[in-house]
């Protein structure tokens, strides 16, 4: 296994120098607009995504006062559990975190990427504060002592009048602004052609606002230049990835994933430039 992680590195830093050129600019001229569902690539893309079962592990959700959960600010807490029912004692870090809390509610209008805090004996804490009434999606990254990347789902139900249903469509553009930046999101494909099932590389660039310039180096967030979360218009595909760093320069981020099958998703990118940390989200349709 080692072996084939050096390797799978070494691939993927030849395979950065010779597309990160491509990644500078808007254009694609550079990168192999389909890039092999097999073979080493296939294998050096792939190894960037999460797309991981609960491998047995539970966790169970409640307020830490023990009531039902309700609209506004609740503290979280969150006990795991592993397959005989025992909670787990140790865990190791996974992008300088014990666990990754993504909080998702059913119509993708409000996400959150929070980061609970160990209490010890299988427990974690953390405070949340929910928009409005309704379903939402917990899914818990994390990493038992001496075990695999591990990704539990369960929905909650938050108590409270439910806001009116909103319907998720595709984007019509493919740049947003977000407070002093600009963000684009590009595909290797086109976002109007991608496929499901064919590996996919996803480029977000960040410009600034007003002028348009492509900003600086970005700041590591999490150990990664950016972070992106998929969901489908029914929350039930998720992929969590993070940057190519071999393909990604300045302002230019580049994800590779595979979109599982055709439908409406919404893509979460998280950037961090000069100390503050950016969500953009765009809704895109796949064949």
């Amino acid at each position: 296994m080692n072996i084939l992680k050096s390797t799978l590195k070494m691939a993927a830093f030849i395979i950065g120098l010779a597309l990160v050129a491509g990644c500078s600019g808007t254009k694609w001229d550079n990168v192999d607009k389909r890039p092999p569902a097999r073979g080493l690539l296939a294998m050096v893309q792939q190894d960037q995504m999460t797309n991981i079962t609960d491998r047995g592990y539970r966790v169970i959700a409640a307020e830490s006062d023990g009531k039902p959960f309700g609209e506004g600010d609740v503290d979280i807490r969150l006990l795991v559990l592993d397959s005989s029912g025992i909670p787990v004692q140790k865990f190791t870090e996974d992008r300088t975190k014990l666990m990754h809390l993504i909080v998702v509610s059913k119509d993708l209008g409000t996400f959150m990427h929070v980061h609970p805090e160990y209490e010890g004996d299988g427990v974690f804490t953390v405070p949340i504060s929910f928009p409005h009434a309704g379903p939402y999606l917990l899914i818990s990254e994390f990493i038992p002592e001496r075990q695999d990347m591990t990704v539990h789902k369960q929905w909650i139900t938050v108590a409270g009048e439910k806001p009116p249903k909103v319907e998720t469509l595709p984007d019509d553009s493919s740049s947003k602004r977000m407070g002093d930046l600009n963000i684009s999101l590009s595909a290797s494909s086109g976002l109007d052609h991608i496929i499901a099932g064919e590996m996919v590389m996803l480029l977000f660039q960040l410009s600034d606002a007003e002028t348009l310039q492509p900003v600086g180096r970005l700041e590591p967030y999490l150990g990664a230049s950016g972070h992106s979360v998929i969901l489908n218009s029914a929350a039930d595909v998720y992929v969590h990835v993070h940057a190519a760093e071999e393909m990604s320069s300045g302002g230019s981020v580049m994800f590779h994933t595979v979109f599982p099958e055709a439908g409406i998703y919404k893509i979460w990118g998280q950037f961090q430039y000069e100390g503050k940390l950016t969500t953009v989200p765009f809704v895109i349709q796949v064949r």
